[in-house]
């Protein structure tokens, strides 16, 4: 497989920098108040204390307090939309999201700790996983249009680039779910979209089992993954 070059990296002038700092702030602030007292408890007033702005200041970056748990849902496709640009033609579109998402997530923009915790959060509230399925709904749609693009194919006549987001993000919702089921949270951001890949890849065989068949489909290797109080296990990637 040819590997794109390397994308330069964009001068940031003081004023987006300045921008950026203050944005990570807040988002800091306000899951770190969130897991001390739960989200309901949590007002804008106290975020932005802790992070010494003005409550006219989270506004200029957030609509409301779930955007800031769905923050990273929201700005996916926006951070993977030059990567796709850069891939090559001849790549299988399951490899093309699998190395831009790990491009993404080794970028500076890209929070493991923040993700964690967002993560075990948003799991807490059956109000907010609602969120997570309303906006996961127009990231699947965003994702589609980028994928049509892509091949060439309008999303609203061929179903193929609906279904492989919505089959993309649902991967990621049910990693993230089991985790937190679990105990567990990601050490190695790049390993579990490896992870990911692997179950995307056996949901689309699972369409042509049949139940006698069936033996069971992967679990995560949970490489990079550290349960609560325990060390970071490594385990072989799963067979499907």
């Amino acid at each position: 497989m040819t590997s794109a070059a390397p994308t330069p990296k964009r001068a940031v002038g003081r004023r987006e920098r300045k921008r950026e700092e203050t944005r990570a702030s807040l988002t800091r602030s306000a899951l770190e108040l969130f897991g001390e007292h739960g989200f309901d408890a949590v007002t804008v007033t106290e975020i932005t204390d802790r992070s010494d702005v003005d409550p006219s200041t989270f506004f200029r970056h957030f609509r409301s307090k779930e955007s800031v748990l769905f923050t990273d849902i929201e700005g996916y496709v926006d951070h993977v939309r030059p990567l796709i640009d850069q891939r090559p033609v001849d790549e299988p579109i399951i490899e093309t999201l699998r190395e831009t998402t790990r491009a993404w997530s080794s970028s500076e923009t890209f929070d493991l700790e923040l993700e964690n915790l967002r993560a075990k959060l948003t799991e807490s509230s059956s109000e907010l996983r609602a969120h997570v399925v309303i906006r996961r709904e127009q990231v699947a749609l965003d994702l589609a249009d980028l994928l049509g693009a892509r091949f060439g194919v309008d999303p609203s006549q061929d179903a193929r680039p609906y279904l492989a987001a919505t089959v993309w993000l649902a991967a990621f919702d049910w990693y993230r779910r089991h985790l937190v089921s679990a105990h567990d949270q990601v050490m190695d951001a790049a390993g579990a979209v490896d992870e990911i890949v692997t179950i995307v890849e056996s949901a689309g065989r699972f369409f042509e089992l049949t139940p006698e068949q069936s033996t069971g489909g992967p679990t995560p290797a949970r490489r990079g993954v550290r349960s609560d109080g325990a060390a970071c296990r490594d385990g072989a990637r799963p067979q499907s």
